[in-house]
């Protein structure tokens, strides 16, 4: 079932953001990141917040079951993203690792996974996996990061074709580590 369940957001998330408009046109360059300088607005929903770059576009409730979906809107075949999934565990009380496990297990079926580690901050704590997997004909590079507060999952993932991850990771990671539950 959960397998089922992460295919079905992998493919929900690539469908938006493969575009059919043919050949780049010319990519820009991403601004230096900084979070405090004035071209990052801060978005706050419900008992979140993220700061995005204005450069990137956003998106609430772009498709069932993603909360946020944070793009650049660049006129080339796939629109690198940033996406938001929110997953109420209810009574269950299943710990972070216990999260990461049963989502190795899954995405092992699915990807190649690069690195997973827990990133330990003052204001939170999180896991962040890497991982590659081919879509039709193209591979693709992610970054997730999945934080529990509050009987939640919070899993937000960067979708890169493979070929220009390196170019939006700074700013995607950038972004996701801007993330905060209140």
């Amino acid at each position: 079932m959960k397998t089922k369940f992460i295919l079905f957001f992998l493919v929900g998330i690539l469908s938006i953001s493969c575009k059919n408009e043919g050949s780049s046109v010319g990519v820009p360059t991403q601004p230096e990141v900084s979070l405090n300088d004035p071209n990052f607005k801060e978005i706050k929903k419900d008992n979140y917040s993220i700061k995005v770059h204005q450069d990137w576009m956003v998106d609430l409730y772009p498709i069932s079951e993603i909360d946020l979906y944070i793009y650049m809107d660049l006129e080339d075949e796939f629109t690198e993203n940033i996406n938001l999934l929110i997953r109420d565990l209810g009574t269950s009380n299943m710990t972070l690792d216990e999260i990461v496990k049963n989502e190795r297990a899954d995405l092992e079926t699915l990807a190649t996974i690069i690195s997973s580690e827990r990133i330990v901050l003052p204001n939170k704590e999180y896991q962040r996996i890497v991982m590659t997997s081919p879509f039709y004909g193209e591979n693709l590079k992610f970054i997730q990061h999945y934080i529990l507060k509050d009987s939640r999952v919070y899993v937000l993932t960067f979708t890169s074709l493979e070929r220009d991850f390196n170019q939006y990771e700074k700013i995607a990671e950038q972004i996701m580590q801007s993330f905060t539950v209140n």
